[in-house]
């Protein structure tokens, strides 16, 4: 596994692969040292981080076409991760609708925990749950304004990433 942290508008994002595609996505605390495992991204990774950037830079991208790796996940949570992916930008699904979706009727809560530990940001676009009142937010997004903020992006029209 091999890893790359770039800038963005939102801040510094930092994003691991395997061969098989992207397995984590995150936004990385700039005031940690990049570690030892950086690399310079092949060319298709390369590619996932330029529409990345233009994406939270104000320029929404279709990222569902990018590679992902789910191989780490548990089955309910690649269940889940699928499921997201198929959602449609701007969607807002509730975490009971998400356990329903997936298959798991009655577990809202599960959902919860495993969105809370979402390692593809953006990829398995979490920002699109909320809670049945229709708030909901993580600490994965390092603050509700940038929580927001992808969700104005989910919402907005833009490139189709082509």
């Amino acid at each position: 596994m091999a890893a790359h942290t770039f800038p963005t508008d939102l801040g510094p994002v930092r994003l691991r692969w395997t061969e098989a595609g992207l397995c984590t996505l995150r936004f990385a605390d700039p005031q940690v040292p990049r570690p030892e495992d950086e690399i310079d991204p092949p060319a298709w990774v390369a590619e996932a981080v330029r529409r990345l950037r233009a994406h939270l830079g104000g320029s929404p991208q279709d990222l569902m076409d990018l590679p992902v790796d789910l191989s780490g996940l548990t089955p309910f949570q690649r269940r889940l991760a699928e499921t997201l992916r198929s959602t449609e930008p701007g969607e807002a699904l509730t975490y009971g609708l998400l356990a329903r979706l997936a298959g798991r009727p009655g577990a809202a809560r599960a959902v919860g925990q495993a969105v809370a530990r979402n390692p593809l940001l953006l990829l398995v676009p979490c920002h699109r749950v909320v809670a049945a009142n229709g708030e909901g937010g993580w600490s994965a997004f390092g603050s509700l304004d940038r929580l927001r903020r992808l969700r104005e992006l989910d919402r907005e029209p833009g490139d189709t990433g082509s």
